[in-house]
């Protein structure tokens, strides 16, 4: 929009230049070719009294003339002699016409406006008078050049001051534009932090007193939608943490109370034991997740720095792949790590790198099924590494993968998980500028890729 509006207010100004500047360009060559005429006409006129005059050495004053200014001369008497010459001659057929005009005097046409690239000599001649009887005709060639270059000249100081004026024009139309624009860009800004769910700093209020008057019910309404979420995100932590005890006491009496079932009880018995692991594993999850989105939101707006952050990523995949071994080995599953480049290092704290490869390898162990393989990888890039989890299993469809990182979705087939793996890894990702990504593997399986900032190769 800013762009346009500088367009629009260039465009008018440029033509409001054009419109000023062409008239002062010609008015200014007039002037100049006025001058340069009123200049040879007093010339003229003091040597067509010359050419009256008898007893004066009229050879002589032409010679000194064309020595002077460098112009042709001729005088001709009314018998078509020439009386004096130098430069020109009688027949030229433009000199012979300039000359015919005079004898009958008639009139003279007028001079046309001189421009810089001119440069053909101007033909103009007076009348001799002896005694009020013309007798003769002087023609003179004007040489324009002169006149061309200081012509030339003013137009070129002419551009100069329109291109500082179109300059500064612009300059001007920029801060102008800028500063009613700025209120729009803060609202912008505003409206994605908040699409996004993040908490950023209120929009800057300034500008025109309509954008100002908008601006500060936005950053109302902003508030109002903001501590809505908050209470949401807190209610959800808050219940969750105060689950906790009296899901753990129902617990406790649920494993005490065991010994206690009869024989035909105990089918009944472990599906209760298990609804309550998946209850508390819920809670657990609920939890991460409303302390990712808070940190992630934090991150985003510059709340939490981040700078500091580096987690060297062969060691935390050769870590998480040692522990959850055994888990494979126990489901026939094959495990190993590939690293394209070992050193490589990632903006991220090493606690959050190994819940992300936690989620991703749960999900594949528990879903690939038996005799697969899950391999672990990172592949590095200009300012990014992408850590990847894939695997030849059974993997997803289309319509599946769409919806893997939408929260609370589960495969068809899912009865233990909560659906909320993907979504506090995503949350992580997004708060350190990265993404998730999940995709049908190469190797036939489904592919868990994070896109994470890259910190820089150790020394």
């Amino acid at each position: 929009m800013g762009v346009r509006v500088r367009i629009v207010l260039v465009a008018l100004l440029l033509i409001v230049v054009v419109a000023l500047a062409v008239p002062f360009a010609l008015s200014l060559a007039d002037r100049r070719t006025a001058a340069l005429a009123d200049e040879r006409d007093r010339q003229l006129e003091a040597l067509a009294a010359a050419a009256a005059a008898t007893d004066v050495p009229l050879q002589l004053s032409v010679d000194r003339y064309f020595d002077v200014y460098g112009e042709g001369l001729l005088v001709m008497d009314a018998d078509g002699r020439i009386m004096a010459a130098r430069g020109l001659e009688a027949a030229d057929p433009e000199v012979a016409a300039a000359v015919g005009r005079t004898i009958v005097d008639a009139p003279a046409p007028g001079w046309g406006r001189i421009l810089p690239w001119h440069e053909k000599a101007l033909l103009t001649a007076e009348g001799v008078r002896r005694d009020g009887e013309l007798v003769g005709a002087v023609v003179l060639a004007v040489d324009p050049r002169t006149a061309a270059r200081q012509i030339a000249q003013g137009w070129m100081w002419l551009g100069v001051c329109c291109l500082g004026f179109l300059t500064l024009a612009v300059l001007v139309a920029r801060g102008l534009t800028r500063w009613v624009l700025r209120p729009l860009t803060g609202l912008e800004r505003a409206v994605a932090e908040m699409t996004e769910g993040v908490a950023g700093p209120p929009a800057d209020v300034a500008g025109p007193p309509e954008l100002r008057h908008l601006t500060a019910a936005f950053n109302t309404m902003a508030q109002v939608v903001r501590a809505s979420l908050d209470r949401q995100r807190r209610l959800i932590a808050d219940a969750s943490h105060q689950l906790r005890n009296p899901l753990a006491a129902v617990r406790l009496r649920a494993d005490s109370l065991e010994r206690y079932v009869a024989e035909d009880g105990l089918s009944t018995y472990g599906s209760m034991s298990a609804e309550l692991d998946r209850f508390e594993n819920l809670l657990q999850q609920l939890l991460r997740l409303a302390r990712a989105e808070q940190v992630s939101g934090s991150r985003q707006v510059g709340l939490v720095d981040t700078d500091g952050d580096a987690t060297d990523l062969g060691d935390v995949i050769a870590e998480r792949v040692a522990f959850w071994r055994p888990v494979a080995d126990e489901r026939a599953q094959t495990l190993r790590c590939l690293t394209d480049r070992p050193g490589l290092t990632v903006q991220v704290a090493r606690h959050e790198v190994e819940q992300l490869l936690d989620v991703a390898l749960d999900n594949a162990l528990r879903y690939a099924g038996a005799d697969t393989t899950v391999t672990v990888s990172a592949q590095p890039g200009d300012d990014f590494v992408d850590l990847v989890v894939s695997d030849d299993g059974v993997g997803l469809g289309a319509a599946e993968l769409a919806k893997a990182t939408t929260r609370f979705w589960r495969g068809g087939d899912d009865r233990s998980g909560t659906g909320l793996g993907l979504a506090i890894a995503a949350e992580i990702t997004a708060g350190h500028g990265g993404e998730v990504g999940v995709e049908h593997a190469p190797e036939g399986g489904l592919l868990i890729r994070y896109r994470l900032p890259r910190a820089g190769d150790p020394l």
